[in-house]
């Protein structure tokens, strides 16, 4: 039986493709092709694909106190669960690729799920950054009449705001397993058997990596550097279709394309992700509808595909097959 979450998501996915396509006019549409620079775009897919390459060692660093495995080994599981992400709905990946780790690593599910909470914590931290950026680098003009002075006159403080608000929630999440360590120490004796005491320990030894200030800030090193090489990823897709916009836009980018895929929507974010790339083009870059739509469905493609094949090509590796890799109940119902 499939979960609310993904009939959602497809009522979600499907109404936002049918007002994509409702005014596409494939005369025009086609003409945007035309000019496409394959160098431009075969870097902006090596950039992509490199960016999700750079969140395998900061997941190492993550798992490195739950045991020993080979960064082979956490790569090929890491790309088999983006691969999921985008067939399936729900972010099963995440937990595919948890799963794959423990089969083969022998590591706790329950830690490395908490691992992943942290490491999607941190780039919800550097999506609020990307975000807070985006709003400051946006064209003179391009808010709301009425928000524009306001915008304007505290531009400054948006940017420190930036930086500021990540790192005030990063020190909170600092505290978080030192918090546990504490309540680890001074628990009742009965919680130290039964799978509730096995599921608290199991998660403060995914949080471990955050007790050490060193190991954290290379953490966010390795996340700024993935976000980084995304925001190149979104202007070599920009400069492929000949548009002459500055490497802000492609911070732009990275923020809409972030914020859309956030919320419920169908496989491989069909829908949503070219209705937000097209406002986003449309209403901030002045680019006309039919180019915008085509660059919608090239930068989703350049995002999509190459990371699927890498994934399945990891697959085929493990020598595990889908359904292996998705039939999670039974591992969730074994772990701690």
């Amino acid at each position: 039986m499939k979960g609310w979450k993904f009939w959602l998501g497809m009522i979600v996915g499907i109404g936002a493709l049918v007002l994509f396509a409702r005014d596409l006019e494939w005369g025009p549409f086609l003409n945007a092709w035309e000019d496409l620079s394959l160098g431009w775009y075969g870097l902006g897919i090596f950039f992509f694909c490199f960016s999700f390459f750079l969140r395998c060692p900061r997941w190492k660093l993550l798992v490195s106190d739950l045991g020993s495995v080979s960064f082979s080994l956490l790569a090929r599981a890491f790309f088999v669960g983006m691969l999921i992400n985008r067939i399936l709905p729900a972010r099963l990946g995440e937990v595919a690729r948890c799963v794959v780790l423990k089969r083969r690593a022998g590591l706790s599910l329950v830690g490395l799920l908490t691992t992943v909470a942290v490491e999607k914590s941190f780039d919800g931290l550097a999506l609020l950054t990307v975000t807070a950026l985006a709003l400051a680098l946006l064209p003179a003009g391009e808010l709301p009449a009425d928000l524009q002075p306001l915008f304007e006159e505290h531009r400054a403080k948006i940017l420190t705001g930036a930086i500021g608000v990540p790192l005030a929630l990063l020190a909170c999440a600092w505290m978080t397993p030192i918090l546990l360590a504490f309540w680890e120490k001074r628990r009742p004796t009965g919680a130290e058997v039964g799978w509730m005491g096995r599921f608290v320990r199991s998660g403060i030894a995914g949080l471990a990596t955050l007790r050490r200030g060193s190991q954290t800030l290379v953490v966010v090193f390795w996340t700024g550097v993935v976000w980084l090489t995304l925001v190149l990823s979104a202007y070599c897709a920009l400069r492929a279709f000949g548009f002459e916009l500055p490497l802000s836009a492609g911070v732009v980018l990275c923020a809409a394309i972030g914020i859309s895929v956030t919320i419920p929507q169908a496989p491989s974010y069909v829908g949503v992700y070219q209705l937000a790339v097209q406002g986003i083009m449309v209403s901030i870059y002045q680019i006309p509808l039919q180019e915008a739509k085509a660059f919608a469905i090239g930068i989703w493609a350049l995002q999509i595909i190459p990371v699927g094949i890498i994934g399945f090509a990891c697959l085929r590796s493990l020598g595990t097959s889908l359904d292996q890799a998705t039939h999670v109940e039974k591992e969730l119902e074994a772990s701690e």
